[in-house]
């Protein structure tokens, strides 16, 4: 397990304990350092950001920010995971169903979710798509991806009719590397993904994804399913989850979308 991902967890795992009030401070209290780390990232890079930085935006005495974030890795790597879950919400957002006609429009329409996204949120871009193949941040990227291939496969075969595919988790796996490279290409370039470069990751998903689906798939018919829900965001190991949206806490019984069935 990498390092950072480990003291997370194993800071995080302690607000799980004790009665509910002190639940409640701890929860505002990592949500605030959440916010901060988010604001701070507007206007700088990750590497010039620590710890005590976090906790003085925050207005969180620095020995309680280090009682839930030993270190700065550690609350940039629970900043991705919420990030992982409001990116997970966007993709749930109910889809016209009445302009698909074709399996390249769903996948056309998804895309554009995620660039739109990524292009509302500089701190988004510089966590997912700015940092090193290797960050625990990646890594956790890369689970998340996982759970999120087995469920675009099932998605569009609850819209079309969508034929046999060897190893679909495999070849999704694959598609999402190819945009992210492409998105990857643009933010270095200009920091955020243009016009163009959205345009090309297109292009490279509907080529890529023709080499093993045919050109026409048939539609089911309609009766507005819009498929499994979008599964829970890959999250830390042994991190109590905190509720961006209080609203939401109580909705959270969706199941989620196994690799294996």
């Amino acid at each position: 397990m990498p390092q950072a991902i480990a003291d997370n967890a194993s800071a995080l795992s302690s607000l799980a304990a004790g009665r509910r009030p002190a639940q409640k401070r701890s929860h505002l209290r990592v949500t605030a350092l959440l916010d901060a780390a988010d604001r701070l990232l507007e206007d700088r890079d990750i590497n010039d950001i620590g710890l005590y930085d976090v906790a003085h935006m925050a207005e969180v005495p620095p020995t309680s920010a280090y009682h839930f974030f030993p270190t700065k890795e550690s609350v940039f790597l629970a900043l991705a995971q919420r990030y992982l879950q409001t990116l997970h919400t966007a993709l749930q957002a109910p889809i016209d169903l009445e302009a698909i006609e074709r399996w390249q429009d769903l996948v056309i329409i998804r895309y554009d979710r995620v660039v739109e996204y990524f292009n509302a949120s500089l701190p988004a871009r510089k966590l997912f798509i700015g940092m090193a193949v290797g960050s625990d941040v990646k890594k956790l990227d890369f689970e998340d991806m996982d759970n999120l291939v087995v469920w675009f496969h099932r998605s569009m075969d609850a819209i079309f009719e969508m034929p046999f595919v060897r190893d679909p988790a495999f070849k999704f796996t694959v598609l999402f590397g190819i945009q992210d490279g492409i998105w990857a290409s643009s933010y270095a370039k200009h920091g955020h993904i243009t016009p163009a470069f959205a345009e090309e990751g297109r292009r490279a998903a509907i080529a890529y994804l023709s080499t093993f689906l045919p050109q026409t798939i048939a539609l089911r018919p309609p009766n507005g399913d819009q498929g499994p829900p979008v599964p829970e965001a890959a999250a830390l190991p042994g991190q109590p989850h905190f509720e961006s949206n209080p609203a939401r806490a109580t909705r959270r019984t969706r199941p989620k979308v196994s690799r294996t069935s």
